[in-house]
């Protein structure tokens, strides 16, 4: 976008061209995706580049998170839009009749698409793929933290998209709170808790319907009867993955009393065994960096050393963690994984209440009515048994 032009300009602009017409074609939607899948085929190694600048990603992690799922994603739409956006019939009272009615889905608009930077490629590209394929206009506002990112994404949806269609705004807290205040029919952000309160005041002002993926504190319950070795294994593997900086990663895992011990054992265990610090991404910025160190307190079992001029927080658990402590007061989202334990389930559950409901709860056990009860009992956005993750990486799967 051009740097003078104001958001209002931007949104008028995206209306113009919604308005004309065009975005109803479900043949422009879908070959206007398919510019977009080829364009990243043929940026492969930039993606994964921009990535490892941003937040040394490594490339396989890169690979299956940003470059592979978003392929996908839009091979997905593609082939299933037609089918989506067929109108459906519906029944009618029988003092209506002869009468016919359906339901026909509608594009909302000109969309807003705000994206974070933990997955600066695909929580960009995954929302504007939905936009597209539902036949609005775009304007995506890339995280200014991932600069890299942002800069590949300009070029890769300049080279796709007419700017009418889809545009790409860059900056910082300014130009965010600009383009809130624009007439958007839209939005979608992807972030934290605090700064999404604040889309959504903006938004409500409008009446404009949003969507805020925003986390929160997931929590990971290990019960006696679980595999301590698979669960200790898949947990660690679910909590550095990205360096913990995922939204729906496990932020805590609480252990029954009888197997806390031996989980932290056998995690402590593949922590030394294994090279995280030399297979993890870095934390963003000094001031994340500084917040994670933050909530360290106690003892804790680490994996090498902390490198704060590379943003490299070595991981680590801690123990002995309690509820009152500092690190159970916000989203961790860093590699550092608090362990608790509990003896009483509806102990548990009512702790687990007292946290604002995540993307995630994961439940390890063998025990199919503890997975039935912890499942009734605590509200989440998904729940995975026995693993960690897996949920959000099938596209069969709602998120």
């Amino acid at each position: 976008m051009n740097e003078a032009m104001a958001a209002g300009e931007v949104v008028a602009r995206q209306r113009a061209f919604f308005d004309a017409g065009e975005t109803r074609s479900v043949g422009m939607r879908i070959e206007s995706l398919r510019r977009l899948e080829r364009a990243l085929r043929e940026a492969r190694e930039e993606v994964l580049g921009a990535l490892g600048e941003d937040l040394g990603k490594p490339g396989i992690e890169a690979f299956l998170a940003e470059y592979q799922f978003l392929l996908e994603e839009i091979r997905l739409v593609c082939g299933s839009l037609e089918r989506w956006l067929k109108p459906r019939r519906a029944g009618s009272p029988f003092y209506f009749l002869p009468c016919r009615n359906r339901v026909v889905p509608e594009p909302h608009g000109v969309a807003l698409v705000m994206a974070p930077w933990n997955y600066p490629i695909q929580l960009s590209l995954g929302p504007l793929v939905a936009a597209v394929a539902a036949g609005n206009t775009v304007v995506l506002k890339p995280s200014e933290l991932a600069g890299a990112s942002g800069r590949l994404l300009e070029r890769l949806i300049g080279k796709c998209f007419a700017p009418e269609h889809v545009a790409v705004v860059t900056g910082g807290v300014e130009v965010a709170e600009e383009l809130l205040d624009a007439a958007f029919d839209f939005i979608f952000f992807t972030g934290s808790t605090e700064v999404g309160r604040l889309v959504a005041e903006k938004a409500a002002r409008r009446l404009v319907p949003v969507v805020l993926e925003l986390g929160g504190k997931c929590p990971c319950v290990v019960d006696r009867t679980a595999d301590i070795g698979t669960s200790a294994g898949r947990i660690l593997i679910g909590k550095l993955f990205n360096a913990g900086q995922t939204c729906f990663a496990p932020d805590f895992v609480v252990a029954h009393e009888e197997v806390r011990e031996a989980l932290v054992k056998e995690m402590a265990c593949l922590l030394e065994k294994l090279p995280w610090e030399e297979e993890m991404a870095r934390i963003v910025n000094a001031r994340h960096f500084g917040r994670l160190r933050g909530l360290l307190a106690g003892r804790e079992i680490r994996k090498g050393e902390d490198d704060e001029g590379r943003l490299h927080l070595a991981p680590r658990i801690l123990p002995d963690a309690d509820w009152g402590d500092a690190v159970m007061k916000e989203e961790v989202f860093g590699p550092v994984l608090p362990v608790l334990g509990f003896s009483d389930v509806e102990e548990l559950i009512g702790r687990l209440r007292g946290y604002s409901s995540p993307l995630a709860m994961y439940v390890f056990s063998r025990d199919e009515g503890f997975v039935e009860t912890m499942m009734a009992g605590v509200r989440s956005g998904s729940v995975c048994v026995n693993d960690t993750m897996k949920q959000a990486c099938n596209l069969d799967l709602p998120f």
